[in-house]
């Protein structure tokens, strides 16, 4: 019998794997990086727009004034820059180049997505891939951010750093939230079976602890009907993403196997 992968599953659902995913031995190489940015990822955000503030300003050559760092705020960039993501120019701002402004940007959260799934127990995963398929004579590629694989049964990501304060006024950032829900939903109908799971993981605070209620009703009542499980900001720290990835997988496999 043939070996049950990734490739071979989305192979019989006449897609494939493209171009070169995410490196695992990247990812797990920064982990401890990756996972210090989930636990405090408003801290991050200062950090990141203060990198990227700085490096704009040194792209155009004009004069930039560094910004007081908090010690906690120094410890992140300190991090950035012994893994080579970011490096320190003159008069000591810490700029970033393409690859870590791309992992500044977002990837980070690929690879966090990824370190969680392999903890929950997946059989295999892949991150920030390109898929490529033919059906009935059309063709087209799309770039999924996790594939997640537990047995036969397949799961799929969309992974969506966004700003983590949600504006309800914003409509932008509304947008692109929902937008996000309405991706994942594509992925189950292009590629997913009867049964499997979709998710979207965002850095958005998507839920009023105080006043028990999501912040953004729409949304929640859209991914319900859609089925599409949103992974809030609320769930980024380790144990508690683990815990939802593991949801998530157990509710494909199970649900799979009901079909």
């Amino acid at each position: 019998m043939a070996e049950v992968t990734i490739k071979s599953l989305l192979e019989r659902r006449n897609a494939w794997l493209k171009g070169v995913p995410g490196d695992h031995g990247v990812a797990l190489g920064r982990a401890s990086l990756t996972r210090l940015i989930a636990d405090d990822y408003i801290r991050f955000e200062k950090v990141r727009d203060r990198i990227f503030r700085a490096t704009e300003a040194f792209m155009r050559h004009v004069e930039h004034v560094p910004e007081t760092l908090t010690p906690e705020e120094h410890q992140l960039v300190t991090e950035l820059v012994n893994t080579g993501l970011v490096i320190r120019g003159d008069g000591g701002h810490e700029i970033c180049e393409v690859q870590g402004r791309r992992y500044l940007s977002g990837g980070w959260l690929e690879e966090l997505a990824w370190l969680a799934a392999m903890a929950a127990g997946a059989d295999e995963a892949v991150y920030g891939q390109s898929l490529a398929w033919s059906v009935k004579g059309y063709s087209g590629e799309n770039e999924v951010d996790l594939i997640i694989r537990r047995g036969e049964t397949l799961a799929f990501v969309s992974c969506k750093a966004l700003r983590s304060e949600l504006d309800i006024a914003d409509r932008k950032h509304r947008n692109r939230l929902m937008d996000a829900v309405h991706e994942a939903d594509n992925l189950a109908d292009h590629f997913g079976r009867p049964g499997e799971r979709v998710a979207v993981l965002v850095t958005t605070d998507l839920f009023d602890e105080m006043r028990g209620v999501a912040r953004y009703n729409a949304l929640m009542g859209k991914a319900a009907v859609l089925d599409v499980r949103i992974i809030p900001l609320e769930e980024l720290g380790w144990d508690k993403l683990v815990f939802s990835f593991s949801e998530l997988m157990n509710d494909s496999s199970t649900e799979t196997a009901a079909q």
